[in-house]
């Protein structure tokens, strides 16, 4: 199964966290937990098995894989590329039917790279707060959780994640909910 979506991971979490904004040491990792947090309350099951997340190596998680899933989600560090834009170009350009996948970045680099390929590129912040509100954008129309979870007594699959859920698999990849 081929991804649906690539997100640029700190490109999205920039917007609301830089280094002169929070006094905490580990500001970087409470972003990177409320992104995987959002993505999993907000994206439907069926994208999160698709998404991938890519975040620069420079500070991966200690004592982590690099590479791991939360929630469905593959979350990756960028370790054996210079930042995480080389592993998002390569992710693009391997892709088998890159019109149905969907770039999450304001680096015009990526998003002229999906261009380039016909996958759909959506700037990080308009792209979040869509995400937020209930709208998450993609390159093809897939149910949204609320759809999934109308279903439930139709056989379909469910939604969101429980936040119980969530909060566990945090917890089983070393950050604390």
């Amino acid at each position: 199964m081929s991804l649906l979506l690539i997100v640029d991971g700190y490109n999205v979490i920039a917007p609301v966290a830089g280094p002169g904004r929070s006094p905490d040491a580990d500001w970087l990792q409470v972003e990177r937990k409320r992104l995987i947090r959002r993505l999993c309350e907000h994206l439907p099951e069926s994208v999160r098995q698709r998404t991938c997340v890519v975040f620069d190596a420079r500070c991966p998680p200690r004592n982590r894989a690099h590479q791991y899933t939360v929630g469905g989600m593959e979350v990756r560090f960028a370790v054996e590329q210079v930042e995480a834009d080389d592993l998002i170009e390569e992710l693009i350009t391997q892709h088998t039917a890159p019109k149905q996948l969907a770039i999450v970045s304001a680096d015009h680099r990526i998003q002229n790279a999906a261009k380039r390929r016909g996958a759909i590129a959506f700037d990080s912040q308009p792209w979040l707060d869509a995400l937020l509100e209930g709208k998450p954008q993609l390159a093809i129309v897939v149910e949204s959780a609320s759809e999934e979870r109308a279903g439930q007594g139709s056989g379909k699959p469910s939604g969101g994640m429980p936040q119980e859920e969530v909060e566990r698999w945090l917890r089983e990849f070393g950050f604390e909910p």
